[in-house]
């Protein structure tokens, strides 16, 4: 039997030991569900009355503006202030103007966050929606930042449902979306070339022809993030931080770190693949170049020379890494081994729809645009990549569940103690 999705004929009724049951879905979002409730709200706890952490005080001192009536941008904020108008009316409309409060409100775009991912990967893979969305809950490179300040969240929040709109066929919901995630974090408007594609794909299964009509309601995010880029002059909104952001410029240093990053959170997800890529090598031995080739690209090429990169290496977690990389030693040799292990197996995975294989060079040129290494840049391209990937066996994906409960345990911990930041 098939089970059929709107513009997907081929949609096969169970997944790797997935049952497309609606009853089994529902107990085991039960089963799930409320211990993820329990530590969401153990981490809203956790991070009150907390003094704020690093960019928590520019976003915050932003808000604080605005409360004031004194619109006017923040002197360091990068980003357009969208989030923090619309935080600031919501402060305003609660008669609250405190940092925890404000956190509330970023714990609430978390919800929507984990809502938009369940409602796309309930579209693209139904059944596998309620253990796929509790592995993205609990993703650790994510977790702790639902409960600060910080614009990510919410940016993400605002594109995974643009890209729900698009596959469910509601391109003009879409483009909106988009135009409104440019308001937040302008420079994710890159994403654009896998969102519109997978409007087009979704809506021309059964309008053959409509691809240009699609593609021009795209053109309006496309507009504004233009528009404002040509008025303030850089994509940076505050000029005093476009040196270290700069325009057209591109870095693999984001490249390097987000795939060695996957690699080590989806071990188990990396060697079955790189399995499956080995059995394709003895088909066609040539191919057995890319690994030495990948390994070789990182070992030579991996570079963290932005200034903020040097900064308090034992306390931000990203800074620690590219420290301990940098040096060409075994740490080095050992990461450039895992980065050719886990670029060859994750790429193994299938995507669904057939489109999103445009999720790799999207996310190449969205990382390669940012000269700072950090690790939230990881965030969409990692989180888009959980919608769209094929589940493997029930076990490796419950494996990494467990994983990832640790993990974002630890680092919410550690975080809210003030031992590191990501």
């Amino acid at each position: 039997m098939i089970a059929r999705l709107p513009g997907n004929p081929e949609q096969p009724r169970r997944v790797r030991g997935f049952s497309f049951s609606g009853g089994a879905d529902s107990r085991l979002a039960v089963l799930l569900g409320i211990p993820l409730g329990i530590l969401y709200v153990l981490g809203i706890l956790s991070l009150r009355t907390k003094t704020p952490f690093t960019d928590e005080a520019d976003h915050f001192g932003q808000i604080a503006l605005f409360l004031r009536d004194r619109w006017q941008p923040w002197p360091s904020l990068t980003t357009i202030p969208g989030y923090h108008v619309v935080s600031a009316l919501l402060l305003r409309l609660s008669g609250s103007a405190s940092l925890d409060a404000a956190r509330l409100i970023g714990a609430a775009w978390g919800l929507l966050a984990i809502a938009g991912f369940h409602a796309l990967r309930r579209q693209l893979w139904p059944g596998t929606q309620t253990l796929g969305t509790a592995q993205f809950a609990l993703l650790p490179i994510l977790a702790p930042l639902y409960f600060l300040v910080y614009t990510d969240v919410a940016a993400l929040a605002l594109l995974l449902w643009a890209s729900w709109a698009a596959v469910a066929r509601r391109s003009w919901l879409s483009a909106m979306l988009l135009t409104l995630l440019v308001g937040v974090r302008q420079h994710e408007i890159v994403w654009i070339g896998l969102v519109a594609p997978l409007a087009v794909w979704s809506s021309s299964q059964v309008q053959p022809g409509s691809a240009v009509r699609i593609v021009m309601r795209y053109l309006l995010p496309a507009a504004c993030f233009v528009a404002f880029w040509i008025w303030n002059g850089s994509i940076s909104l505050s000029h005093e931080q476009s040196g270290l952001h700069p325009d057209l410029s591109l870095h693999a240093g984001n490249l390097f770190v987000a795939a060695l990053v996957a690699g080590l959170l989806l071990p188990l997800h990396a060697l079955a693949g790189f399995a499956a890529f080995i059995a394709r090598a003895r088909r066609a031995p040539w191919l057995a170049l890319v690994p030495v080739a990948l390994a070789c690209a990182f070992w030579f090429g991996l570079r963290a020379d932005n200034l903020y990169n040097t900064a308090f290496p034992s306390y931000y977690l990203h800074n620690g890494l590219v420290a301990v990389l940098e040096p060409r030693g075994a740490p080095r040799a050992l990461a450039a081994g895992i980065f050719a292990v886990s670029c060859c197996g994750l790429a193994q995975m299938r995507l669904r729809p057939p489109v999103g294989w445009l999720l790799w060079p999207v996310a190449a040129l969205f990382l390669g645009a940012s000269w700072l290494v950090e690790l939230r840049y990881a965030l969409v391209p990692l989180a888009l990549w959980l919608a769209l990937r094929e589940p493997m066996r029930a076990r490796i994906e419950y494996a990494t569940l467990a994983l990832w409960v640790l993990l974002a345990v630890w680092i919410c911990h550690a975080t809210a103690t003030h031992r590191l930041f990501l």
